[in-house]
């Protein structure tokens, strides 16, 4: 499902999972565009989205709703519409889905624009591949997806 805004697609996360972001998203947000100032994909300085890697309802409901605000889980992407850095690196065209390789994928196609994006065979294939929707997860790809968090994003201040 495409969205015309972000705010759609968190009104949908909300709707399809009833959560919402974190109280303290904006100042996390604010906070990270402050020391993240242009786009990570392009250098852009405008029309620009704080994303998590990991997006906020997959963390929140696999168990580390901890990663929704921790600056380890962010990066800075554009939603301008001719580069679309956001939708196409950090969800692979998809804003329920979200891409694995981002970090990589924004290195390798850092300054091309969403028609150059599409064009290549890597991300056609990562696009095709993409991570199950959180709804369609079994528990056990849950639990190795909450794996793979605990090994990537240690606990900070464990309890």
């Amino acid at each position: 499902m495409k969205y015309q805004t972000l705010q759609a697609a968190e009104k949908f996360i909300l709707a399809k999972f009833n959560i919402s972001r974190n109280r303290r998203w904006p100042e996390i947000a604010k906070a990270f565009l402050s020391e993240h100032p242009g786009c990570a994909a392009c250098g852009g300085t405008s029309r620009l989205n704080v994303h998590h890697i990991f997006p906020f309802h997959y963390v929140v409901l696999c168990g580390r709703p901890d990663l929704e605000l921790d600056f380890r889980n962010l990066v800075t992407l554009c939603v301008d519409p001719q580069w679309e850095h956001h939708l196409l690196l950090g969800h692979l065209d998809d804003y329920e889905s979200f891409d694995p390789q981002v970090e990589r994928f924004i290195h390798t196609y850092y300054g091309f624009s969403q028609q150059k994006i599409r064009e290549r065979s890597t991300w056609r294939k990562a696009h095709a591949n993409k991570p199950h929707h959180l709804d369609q997860m079994s528990e056990e790809q849950k639990n190795a997806f909450k794996t793979m968090l605990d090994a990537k994003f240690p606990l900070i201040n464990p309890r």
